[in-house]
């Protein structure tokens, strides 16, 4: 070896040695000088979250009413697109926002920009068809509604945070959202690695069929177009169970595009918005006379026309005086003076402990979110004055729900039994368990005889005065209200809330149905707008629910008793 060799050996082990101090330094210096700073800012520890699927809602037929979809976020890689105009230029017409937006994000000099935060799969599609690199299409959980704004209100909608803002979606939030799982695991490949498992939310089973609704629906947005209201709505509920049928209101709007809706749009009229329900009341207030011994089925009063009570003068809606009048008489011909004459027999203790067994002033407990209780002021409070206990006899100065209105009326026609009103049928879980409902008794606030007399007092109001609610080949029991509303300063001098709430067969009721139109034009009356309205709906539920005719189902019956 010669002395150029030897010199060169020595210039690559000094720079070995060079380098190799350096390492070790380098070593040292992360793994004890700086081995504790180091240790806090890594970790061989990662954390794994499993997000669990939502349940999905079904229909009493098992038709999907909400399940789960997807919308998706388009970002970018600037550092990876070549062709900026180009793809700017694609995405700009997909997207429909400016070019020179879109051109401006695409040249930032950061590994990722986000250029679309949620987008529809029909765009995301199209995103994902451009022939461009650096584009990412990532999936966002989305709730997705296949029947679009049937039953809405009773649907409600799921935020982009997954959370249940209203309707079932809301009540039901922690059974059908499931429970997220984590776990932290060692990264080491030399560690046993560990699955994680979510727990998907629970499905629910309805007691609606969608047909029903879309029925119930159909005939709610005709009706308002007919008679002029700016709103409505309408329940049909099983007396006997406290099961909805349908809960229909309008206007409607879509639960996929939740964010899009007028806020108030998003309350669901049917339970969270009060109203004064008017002469229905009337049937409470009978009912409660007649329970109470107050009154017989053959007892009259004296009828002038006018009552003072408190300092409020009430007249009948009429402004007539008929004179001696006989209970039946009284809810047929809808006496205001009448309905006060009870209410101050009963006396003010009587009157509104049946009002609240019927359950005024209290949410129901129905399975839907944002239930309110409604107003009644009682004797002791600071606002309840005497002239209260006759206006409330005929549903003025008091407000309630539609669906306490109906749940009230049902106790009617269900031997004096108040049933709690419920949507969900079955919760199905995914380890195999099934809860059924079991329809439960609120309380018992008249007798069964009382009901019945009640019911056959019903039967007469419509056969007599409502011609509009009649139903060939059924017996319905019933009674009309038209409310006035209440303004800031007093009650509207023309508008009202026209109403109808009725039960059919009235013997051995299968449904009772209450119809609510807000402010109708063509005429202020219930008897003129939601009573026809209940008996168009009527004639095509009894087909769709198999209710047969009175003299088919009686003539079942006399043959069934005689074969047993």
């Amino acid at each position: 070896m010669n002395k150029s060799q030897h010199r060169r050996l020595w210039i690559v082990l000094i720079g070995l040695m060079f380098a190799t101090v350096i390492i070790v330094g380098r070593l040292f210096a992360f793994q004890i000088l700086q081995g504790k700073a180091w240790a806090e800012r890594t970790s061989d520890k990662l954390t794994l979250i499993a997000r669990p699927e939502r349940g999905v809602i079904y229909d009493r037929n098992g038709a999907v009413l909400a399940a789960n979809g997807a919308d998706y976020q388009i970002s970018v890689a600037p550092n990876l697109v070549y062709k900026p105009q180009e793809l700017s230029a694609a995405l700009s017409s997909i997207l429909q926002r400016p070019q020179l937006e879109i051109r401006a994000l695409l040249e930032q000099n950061t590994p990722y920009q986000l250029i679309e935060g949620r987008v529809s799969p029909e765009v995301a599609e199209l995103v994902r068809a451009l022939p461009y690199e650096g584009v990412q299409i990532d999936p966002l959980p989305r709730r997705f509604y296949p029947q679009n704004e049937l039953m809405c209100h009773i649907l409600g909608y799921v935020d982009f945070d997954g959370n249940g803002g209203s309707g079932l979606e809301g009540y039901y939030q922690q059974e059908l959202a499931g429970e997220a799982a984590s776990i932290v695991r060692n990264i080491s490949p030399l560690t046993m690695q560990q699955s994680v498992i979510a727990r998907d939310g629970a499905d629910l089973v309805l007691t609606i069929d969608r047909t029903v609704q879309y029925v119930v629906e159909k005939h709610l947005k005709q009706g308002l177009a007919q008679y002029g209201a700016e709103s409505g709505t309408i329940i049909v509920m099983n007396p006997r169970t406290g099961a909805i049928l349908a809960i229909a209101n309008y206007p409607c709007y879509n639960p996929y595009d939740f964010y899009r809706a007028d806020k108030s749009l998003l309350l669901d009229p049917a339970i969270s918005k009060q109203y004064e329900p008017g002469s229905v009341m009337k049937l409470i207030t009978m009912a409660a006379a007649l329970d109470s011994g107050t009154v017989g089925p053959q007892s009259t009063y004296y009828d002038a026309g006018v009552l003072e009570v408190g300092g409020h003068l009430t007249y009948n809606w009429d402004r007539s005086a008929p004179g001696t009048v006989d209970m039946t008489t009284l809810l047929a011909r809808s006496l205001n003076v009448g309905a006060a004459t009870l209410a101050v027999w009963m006396g003010p203790e009587t009157f509104y402990r049946y009002y609240q067994l019927f359950g005024f002033g209290r949410p129901s407990g129905i399975d839907l979110k944002a239930e309110i209780g409604g107003t009644l002021h009682l004797p002791g409070s600071d606002l309840w004055t005497d002239a209260l206990l006759a206006t409330n006899s005929y549903g003025q100065g008091m407000a309630t729900t539609p669906l306490q209105m109906l749940l009230a009326i049902s106790a009617l026609a269900n031997e004096g039994r108040l049933m709690q009103p419920y949507l969900v049928q079955e919760r199905r879980y995914p380890d195999g368990r099934i809860f059924v409902h079991e329809p439960v008794a609120l309380s018992h606030p008249i007798s069964a005889e009382t009901a019945r007399i009640v019911t056959a007092m019903a039967v007469t109001a419509v056969a007599r005065e409502v011609y509009g609610a009649q139903v060939d080949g059924y017996t319905v029991a019933g009674k009309t209200g038209t409310a006035q509303i209440p303004e800031p300063y007093g009650y509207h001098p023309t508008d009202t809330i026209a109403s109808f709430v009725g039960w059919l067969p009235a013997d051995d009721p299968e449904i009772a149905i209450l119809v609510k139109l807000d402010r109708p034009r063509v005429s202020p009356w219930g008897s003129t707008t939601a009573a026809p309205l209940f008996a168009d709906l009527v004639k095509e539920l009894v087909v769709l629910l198999d209710i047969p005719p009175d003299h088919i189902r009686l003539q079942s019956e006399i043959v069934a008793a005689r074969n047993h």
